[in-house]
């Protein structure tokens, strides 16, 4: 392969869409923060948020569509290298994460509800395909060090993330007038993705861990940040099964949902800190590896928010603004990686 094709190669893997599934988490946390304050300024922010996530996820989409069908070899580069194939899983995040805001901003009609309903089922029907993909090539595959680290979490993660559109459709079947096994179907497929998830995460994170800790690479050292979402997403999905009781399919008790969250966010907060010094002792300048930064403390600031409203600890809420402060200077930080990397790459 020659220089150029292998520059244009890194400018369109599927890295790129950690940049749009950082803006939406961004989004979010304005969408956070019009939710505690009721400003309509931070509706609007998060708007817009939204709405750049959706223009900068097309545009890498088509490029990245191209690129893949315009050269084999780009193809492959996919298939052999387990951070590649694994980025392809932010695909159905990014479906599921959107499909629920722009359902949040612009409310839903009949053709809408169905339109998510459709999406929710092909995303996630995506997500437990690229899991399978994984687990096909962890066992198959003659494995590089730099291919483990936390980036291979990335499939289970993307399966747990259908709990945002998944729930919200849950939320708006009685007023779209569906038969209540719709609701059943999604919430038994939420249920089992939960079950993916974690348990997926123990093993892969686990494996993820040990080459972190082995190999001490550290274009791959955003991604330890990664655990911090993870956690926090087993947390909105503990907590959003406890809201969904009222459909009678099966029961959580939230005094024990409660405390299995405090514990999880616990270790949340421990690893923010370990990952937000990693950040300060050793910063990156011309890697896009820090948009890895960006959906894991969207996801932070979701679970922070759903502690504080188990607790009533006011302070909880001082440790959200910390977050959404972070997550504004990290995507901001991002962009400028970028340029430079870009800068570099054209050297």
């Amino acid at each position: 392969m020659d220089k150029s094709k292998a520059k244009e190669e890194v400018i369109t893997g599927a890295e790129w869409f950690g940049i749009p599934i950082a803006t939406l988490a961004l989004a979010q946390i304005y969408i956070l923060l019009f939710q505690h304050y009721n400003t309509l300024v931070y509706k609007n922010i998060a708007e817009f948020f939204t709405l750049l996530g959706l223009v900068i996820f097309v545009l890498i989409f088509i490029i990245w569509i191209y690129t893949v069908f315009e050269s084999h070899e780009t193809i492959l580069t996919h298939w052999d290298n387990l951070t590649r194939l694994s980025f392809i899983a932010l695909i159905p995040i990014i479906g599921f994460v959107l499909n629920f805001q722009l359902l949040y901003y612009y409310g839903s009609t009949q053709l809408t509800a169905f339109l998510s309903l459709f999406n929710f089922g092909f995303e996630y029907a995506l997500a437990l395909l690229i899991g399978i993909l994984l687990g096909y090539r962890l066992y198959t595959k003659e494995i590089e060090p730099s291919e483990i680290n936390y980036v291979i979490a990335i499939p289970p993660l993307s399966i747990g993330t259908s709990v945002f559109l998944g729930s919200y459709l849950i939320s708006i079947s009685h007023k779209m007038g569906w038969p209540m096994i719709w609701t059943h179907y999604i919430y038994f497929l939420l249920l089992m993705g939960l079950g993916i998830f974690f348990f997926l995460y123990i093993f892969i994170g686990s494996l993820a861990l040990s080459g972190h800790v082995e190999t001490k690479i550290h274009e791959v050292l955003p991604t330890t940040m990664l655990p911090v979402g993870i956690a926090s997403l087993i947390i909105i999905n503990l907590t959003t099964f406890v809201g969904l009781n009222g459909i009678k399919m099966f029961y959580f008790s939230p005094d024990a949902v409660g405390m299995i969250s405090i514990m999880l966010w616990g270790f949340e907060v421990w690893n923010f800190l370990v990952a937000l010094t990693i950040i300060i002792s050793k910063p990156h300048t011309e890697s896009i590896s820090v948009w890895a930064y960006g959906f894991p403390l969207g996801l932070f600031a979701v679970s922070t928010i759903k502690i504080m409203q188990l607790t009533n600890f006011g302070f909880i809420f001082d440790v959200f603004l910390f977050i959404a402060f972070s997550l504004n200077v990290l995507w901001v930080y991002g962009w400028v990686n970028t340029a430079n990397f870009l800068k570099k790459s054209k050297k």
